[in-house]
């Protein structure tokens, strides 16, 4: 670890404005999933941002030595991580969506990589809106550059997240990561998607059982007035946001071609898939083509073969 990170705080966010047990249950999972082994260098901390206080989510986290926050009030989205990253004092913050299951070694690691002007590092996923933060069989780069996050596990260092106002709170949870994104980027500073092995995501538990209140339609409106050159033809948000030469080729080229062609001949996804390989750190566009060429064995598949062979 980097003695220059000896505490992280993390900071997690909850909603629950029904109180179903299984989105309470879930968020109690992923936080002993957290704090299954020691974990003294890293402060947590969980903000609800529900309309009223749950006295049987707080009381279970306190018998797990985690700070439950309630503001008395519903909070946004941004309102939620912010509340959090405010009450701590940390160089290094992780944000954690409530259906994330990460350990703490994977925490380190990504607070690990905050240094000089990287403002941002985050993981990949076994789902993610964002296809080339997705996991997948191919054998990923160790490190890469790309050009979008998303906002379900991130370490931040808190300079830059200050020098950019923070996660926008004027935006219910579609677009808080565009901005963000863009901000950061304005300001000089990188973001990284780092290979720290299998982060689970359970992939919009709280949206779809309607216990927050995101607004789509209400946050592309705000979206298409603050960026209107990026709002009706997103490859040119993912053109101009390219970290790295290749990508910028990549969706340079998608650009001039027309959006019906993108959309039928499936080259969204194409794209997603080539990514990581493409703006991969230092290089490695050779060794990473050639690692996706070649399929990972899953380690049970493979220890299967082996006892069948030796029998």
């Amino acid at each position: 670890m980097n003695p220059l990170h000896s505490q992280i705080d993390v900071v997690i966010s909850h909603y629950n404005k029904a109180k179903k047990p299984h989105i309470r249950f879930m968020t109690l999972h992923a936080v002993a999933h957290l704090c299954r082994e020691s974990c003294a260098d890293l402060n947590v901390n969980i903000v609800d941002g529900s309309p009223t206080r749950d006295d049987h989510l707080a009381e279970a986290l306190t018998a797990l030595g985690v700070k439950y926050v309630h503001c008395g009030r519903e909070l946004s989205f941004g309102e939620t991580y912010n509340t959090g990253i405010r009450r701590t004092s940390c160089p290094v913050v992780v944000t954690l969506a409530n259906d994330i299951f990460i350990n703490p070694n994977q925490i380190r690691k990504l607070a690990d990589e905050i240094v000089g002007r990287v403002g941002c590092a985050m993981p990949y996923l076994t789902h993610s809106d964002f296809g080339a933060q997705q996991l997948r069989r191919f054998r990923l780069p160790r490190r890469c550059f790309p050009t979008r996050m998303t906002l379900n596990v991130n370490a931040f260092s808190r300079a830059a997240l200050e020098r950019v106002g923070l996660i926008p709170e004027n935006m219910s949870g579609c677009y808080n990561d565009v901005v963000l994104f863009l901000r950061l980027r304005e300001e000089g500073y990188s973001i990284l998607l780092r290979n720290v092995g299998r982060v689970i995501h359970l992939a919009q538990q709280t949206l779809k059982s309607g216990a927050t209140s995101v607004n789509y339609d209400a946050d592309e409106a705000l979206f298409s007035r603050e960026y209107p050159q990026y709002w009706r033809n997103g490859v040119v948000l993912f053109h101009k946001a390219a970290q790295g030469r290749l990508t910028r080729l990549m969706y340079g080229a998608l650009e001039r071609l027309p959006p019906r062609w993108t959309k039928k001949l499936r080259l969204w996804r194409l794209a997603w898939e080539m990514e990581p390989y493409l703006c991969a750190e230092r290089g490695t566009f050779k060794e990473g083509l050639f690692r996706a060429l070649r399929r990972s064995r899953p380690a049970d598949a493979a220890q299967a073969r082996g006892e069948a062979s030796r029998t």
